[in-house]
C-alpha cells in the first residue's frame, strides 16, 4: 500500500468573471509521517496544528479557511491579506515589496503580468491594508506551530492564467473547464516530479465526477487506477512504472474541500488574494485615464456594466479587447 509524505492542496479564484485572471492557488506540506491515501483524507491539520477555522478566532491564533469567509467587498481585504501574508512571510517571501512578492509567489506563470499594461504598476499601497511587520510576526507564530507538530510548509503560490492566455486555451481546448484543468496540471506536474510520491486534494471542478480521461490527457505516461467516482468525492492513483522508483500520485476531487482540508483552504486564500491584487492594479490603471470609472470585480453582470462604461476610453487608448475580455 502506497504512503505519502507530501500533501498538496489546490483551489481556484476567478473562474466565473469576464475580466481579470483565473488564479489557481496551491499549498503543499511535508507531513510528520507518511500516510496512506485514506490517512490523507482523514487528516485534520487544523487540529494537528492548533490553527483556527473561523475568522472570529483571528485574535487568538492564525486562521486558515475558505477565502470567502475572510473576504468580501463589504469587509475589505484586510483579514484575508493579514492571514495569507503571514504564511507567505513564513515561506520566505518578501511581503513588503510587491515586485519581489509577485515574482516569488507566481513561479509557474506562463505569461509575464507586465505584458499587460494594466498589471505593470504595483498596487499602492502594498500591502493594501495589512502591515508587513505584523505579517512577519504572525508568520513566526505559524512557524512555531508547524515545527512543534512536525509539519513543514513546502510550497505556497499561485499559478495565474492571464486573460490572453486563458482565451487561447479555451479556443484550443474547447471550454473553460478544460482550460482550468490544464492549469491544475501545470501545478501538479513539476511538484509530482519534485516529491515523487505526492497526495493531492482539490476542490471539485464544477459538477464533474469523472476525471480519468482528463488525467490521462495531462499525464499520458501514467497508469491510472480509479478508486471512487461519486458526487461527494472522486479519487485516483497514478503511477509511472517505467520511471525508477515508480512515482505515485494520489489525487482526490471533493465537494467543499476547503472545509475539510487545510491545504485546500490555504490554496483558496492564496488564489483569492492574488486575484484581488491584480484587480486592484486593473482598476487603478483605468482610473488613471478616467477617475469617474466605477471599479469592477470583473464578474459577469458588473463586468458588462464596466465594459459599457469604458467602451469609448478603450477605443481611444487602443486597448486590445482580445487580451482584456475573457471568453465564456
Amino acid at each position: 500500500m502506497a504512503h505519502y509524505r507530501t500533501i498538496l492542496g489546490i483551489d481556484e479564484a476567478g473562474l466565473g468573471p469576464i475580466l481579470g485572471p483565473l488564479t489557481l492557488g496551491y499549498a503543499a506540506f511535508s507531513l510528520p509521517q507518511a500516510l496512506t491515501a485514506g490517512g490523507v483524507l482523514k487528516l485534520d491539520m487544523w487540529e494537528a496544528l492548533g490553527l483556527g477555522r473561523e475568522p472570529i478566532e483571528r485574535k487568538k491564533r492564525p486562521v486558515v479557511c475558505d477565502s470567502k469567509k475572510l473576504y468580501s467587498p463589504a469587509k475589505g481585504v484586510r483579514a484575508l491579506e493579514e492571514e495569507l501574508l503571514a504564511w507567505a512571510a513564513h515561506a520566505g517571501h518578501d511581503v513588503a515589496d510587491f515586485a519581489n512578492f509577485r515574482a516569488a509567489f507566481t513561479p509557474l506563470a506562463r505569461e509575464k503580468p507586465d505584458d499587460y499594461d494594466w498589471y505593470i504598476a504595483p498596487p499602492e499601497p502594498f500591502p493594501l491594508e495589512a502591515g508587513a511587520d505584523r505579517a512577519a510576526l504572525r508568520g513566526q507564530a505559524i512557524g512555531r506551530l508547524l515545527g512543534d507538530a512536525g509539519f513543514a510548509l513546502s510550497e505556497l503560490g499561485v499559478a495565474p492564467i492571464f486573460e490572453g492566455e486563458l482565451n487561447r486555451l479555451i479556443k484550443s481546448l474547447g471550454n473553460k473547464a478544460r482550460a482550468e484543468f490544464e492549469g491544475i496540471a501545470r501545478i501538479i506536474g513539476p511538484l509530482w516530479k519534485r516529491y515523487r510520491n505526492l497526495a493531492v486534494v482539490c476542490d471539485r471542478q464544477g459538477g464533474r465526477t469523472r476525471y480519468g480521461r482528463a488525467l490521462a490527457a495531462q499525464f499520458p505516461g501514467a497508469q491510472i487506477e480509479i478508486f471512487i467516482e461519486e458526487k461527494a468525492i472522486s479519487s485516483y492513483e497514478l503511477t509511472i512504472p517505467e520511471v525508477e522508483g515508480c512515482p505515485r500520485l494520489f489525487i482526490a476531487f471533493m465537494e467543499k474541500g476547503d472545509r475539510d482540508h487545510l491545504p485546500i483552504a490555504l490554496a483558496s486564500m492564496a488564489a483569492k488574494y492574488l486575484r484581488e491584487l491584480t484587480m486592484h492594479q486593473f482598476n487603478a490603471w483605468f482610473h488613471n485615464y478616467d477617475a469617474g470609472i466605477k471599479p469592477t470585480a470583473g464578474y459577469y453582470q458588473d463586468g458588462r456594466r464596466w465594459l459599457l462604461d469604458t467602451a469609448d476610453l478603450r477605443q481611444k487608448i487602443g486597448v486590445d479587447d482580445n487580451r482584456l475580455i475573457r471568453r465564456k
